[in-house]
């Protein structure tokens, strides 16, 4: 059992609605991955509008949608309020269909809730995968100024901050995507080093590879095409990429591809004032016509000519506990630079694979970015070394292996 509570848990993901990203890339894919390892996986959500109540999305995976607090849309600030309801349907729901699970498998504070309380109810191992933390996001938003003051008691983070605290010391095993999160929690939280495990993300190197197809250049992106994909949110620190190429020479040509964001009645305060944000910088630098935003971008082989037709990656987060677009990026042969509080750095040999730099340095951004697209022969070194990394070392086949094996001991106790 996986429980994937919120964001609009659809298939293929509505990447760029509110709430629906990485998180959900990430679980539909270990899922798909654990399948092919002989394992079936049910991933439980909240129901949402008229979907499915059963959805098989591919060979012994399916979404299973259970109604707590109605069917409209809620925010990831506030469904921990439907949890207990949640939990309910679920049981209702495996004692209805005769299912036993091996492993509950919950993904961020408001899955970890409701998979601390199947647990405890149903005798079930628990892994917990936190994705991001509380604390840890408080306190590096802070040190920037940001989120604005109106938006920082959304984050509610006092009852996160409780509630991740109780899920990581009753959690039988607690999944982090780096070494960095695994020192984060141990910094921040209560928590035993030995119940900790580090297992990097994994890429479906099928689709994200170098390898060109006629329809990359189909898409027509102009020369020194620079490529940031994310929510449009504070912590994604898309403001800091747009201030960073304002300092770039006026002679030399580039175009920045800003995808993410969908204008819908889904679209949260944080997210349009952000947009708005965004906006006057690039209104403010005169940067009108080197800047596209590309909206939603279906993740697949859409995302993959994307990639491959950028000459630069950028992620500049403020708080990135991972960050997958990084290694998706980089199994498409396109040089990442990361900022150096992402967890993805971590995969980074800095200048062999790719680029470390502060972020929140727009003078040492903007001097990365001028040098490699001033340098051809270096990017495609590093394009070259980028691919190579990822397709011999976090392939999602690799990746599912190690969580098949952490599975299988706590299942065995």
């Amino acid at each position: 059992m996986m429980l994937h509570p919120h964001g609009h848990v659809e298939y293929p993901p509505p990447l760029g609605k509110t709430d629906t990203g990485g998180q959900t890339i990430y679980v539909f894919q270990l899922a798909k991955a654990l399948a092919k390892q002989g394992i079936k996986v049910d991933i439980f959500t909240r129901q949402l509008g008229d979907l499915p109540a059963l959805e098989p999305i591919g060979k012994d995976v399916r979404i299973v949608r259970i109604e707590a607090h109605g069917t409209d849309f809620i925010p990831k600030e506030k469904i921990f309020e439907t949890v207990p309801a949640l939990v309910k349907g679920v049981r209702v729901w495996m004692k209805r269909k005769r299912i036993r699970y091996d492993v509950v498998h919950s993904h961020y504070w408001d899955g970890g809730y409701a998979g601390m309380l199947l647990s405890r109810s149903e005798r079930i191992p628990h892994v917990h995968t936190p994705h991001s933390s509380g604390k840890v996001k408080n306190l590096e938003m802070r040190a920037e100024g940001t989120p604005p003051a109106e938006l920082r008691s959304m984050y509610r983070f006092q009852v996160r901050n409780q509630i991740e605290q109780r899920i990581l010391k009753q959690a039988d095993a607690t999944v982090v995507l780096s070494e960095t999160n695994r020192i984060q929690l141990l910094q921040h939280y209560d928590v035993q080093f030995e119940r900790l495990h580090v297992i990097y993300p994994g890429v479906d190197t099928a689709v994200f590879n170098p390898k060109p197809r006629a329809a990359d250049k189909k898409l027509g992106l102009r020369p020194n095409a620079i490529l940031t994909m994310s929510r449009m949110v504070p912590s994604k620190g898309l403001d800091r990429v747009v201030e960073a190429l304002a300092r770039l020479p006026k002679q030399l040509p580039f175009h920045l591809y800003m995808g993410g964001s969908i204008h819908d009645e889904f679209q949260s305060e944080e997210e349009r004032l952000t947009e708005k944000q965004l906006g006057r910088l690039i209104k403010k630098h005169k940067l009108e016509r080197r800047v596209t935003f590309l909206g939603n971008v279906a993740h697949g082989k859409e995302l993959a000519a994307l990639y491959r037709q950028a000459q630069l990656f950028i992620l500049a987060g403020r708080y990135e506990p991972f960050g997958l677009t990084t290694i998706e990026a980089m199994a498409c042969g396109t040089p990442p630079i990361v900022s150096d509080v992402a967890g993805s750095r971590e995969i980074v040999v800095d200048e062999l694979n790719g680029f470390i730099v502060d972020t929140g340095d727009r003078a040492a951004l903007a001097e990365t970015v001028k040098v490699l697209l001033r340098n051809k022969k270096k990017r495609s070194k590093v394009a070259d070394n980028a691919a190579y990394t990822i397709r011999n070392h976090y392939p999602w086949e690799k990746i599912s292996g190690q969580f098949k094996e952490l599975y299988a001991t706590l299942a065995a106790r």
